[in-house]
């Protein structure tokens, strides 16, 4: 994420996305955990940015379309990433076929490569991609044959009740207004239809032990932050009910594991070190899968 877009924008006081009130006590003053200011409300504890730039979408829609870009030689960083990731939702695909037997539609929001998706139709969906990101959804087009468009979800103004199930991974924390856009998704889910969800969580020992240096908390994208229960009460308000919780980790490659190493360091010059050595053992090219649990992926249905 490229910091200068941020630095350049203008800040806005953000009221709780839960209570819709400004009352709150500040977690991280601006510049310490991230450029922006992090804040917990004090009535539901929902924890999020504010004052705060716009959220990156935004960027992601003024990067240059080009026709001739290639993601996964360009990106190839991103590429593995959400290619190891895929193998990640064994259990949750498996889950989602159990609930439908008979399929339908799966629509992705932040679909970037398209590389779920593409395992989800092999497995008898029908799918569909939305992302800001112009040259992520053609690359799903072009390389997989994947109808993914460039917009967000609300940009997107996809028909009533036209999916069975929409998958939000590692979005939410993105989203200016979470609870407006699981309302959009309450919107085009069929009766019955359900929501996955996957976002870091703050209720963990590695937030307690880390505090600002935590990776998630640090990434300038994320604007919320969520606990099990502040989650819970973001989707509950927009009209949805659990049916599987799950305390997650993920797979991936040794390379990436080593740079968030040097992220939680905060030091540029360990940050180099970690990198060059990285690729002087071609970490790249090795993976693992980690589960300090601090992540949570739910599975909600729509009431």
């Amino acid at each position: 994420m490229a910091t200068g877009v941020f630095k350049r924008q203008a800040v806005h006081q953000v009221l709780c996305n839960v209570c819709g009130v400004d009352d709150a006590e500040v977690v991280f003053p601006a510049g310490v955990a991230q450029l922006n200011q992090v804040v917990r409300c004090k009535r539901c504890g929902l924890m999020y940015a504010s004052p705060r730039r716009d959220a990156d979408h935004i960027e992601f829609q003024s990067w240059p379309d080009d026709p001739n870009f290639d993601m996964a030689k360009e990106r190839p960083q991103r590429y593995e990433k959400e290619r190891l990731q895929v193998r990640d939702y064994v259990n949750t695909r498996a889950l989602l076929a159990k609930l439908h037997p008979n399929r339908g539609r799966v629509v992705e929001l932040g679909s970037g490569m398209g590389l779920m998706l593409d395992r989800l139709r092999d497995e008898g969906w029908s799918v569909l991609g939305v992302d800001p990101d112009r040259n992520a959804c053609r690359h799903a087009s072009r390389q997989l044959g994947i109808e993914a468009i460039p917009a967000t979800l609300e940009e997107a103004a996809l028909p009533d009740e036209s999916a069975e199930v929409v998958m939000m991974l590692h979005v939410i924390e993105h989203v200016p207004d979470p609870v407006a856009t699981l309302r959009e998704i309450h919107r085009i889910l069929a009766p019955g239809g359900h929501l996955v969800i996957e976002t870091p969580r703050y209720d963990t020992w590695t937030f307690k032990l880390l505090g600002r240096r935590e990776r998630s908390v640090s990434c300038e994208g994320h604007i919320y932050f969520f606990t099990t229960d502040s989650l819970r009460k973001v989707y509950e308000a927009a009209g949805f009910e659990t049916v599987r919780y799950d305390a997650v980790g993920r797979s991936l490659t040794l390379d990436r594991l080593a740079y968030n190493l040097g992220v939680v360091t905060r030091s540029p010059a360990v940050r180099r070190f970690v990198a060059n050595l990285s690729k002087k053992l071609g970490l790249e090219n090795r993976y693992m899968h980690l589960n300090f649990r601090d992540m949570q992926r739910v599975v909600v249905r729509k009431v």
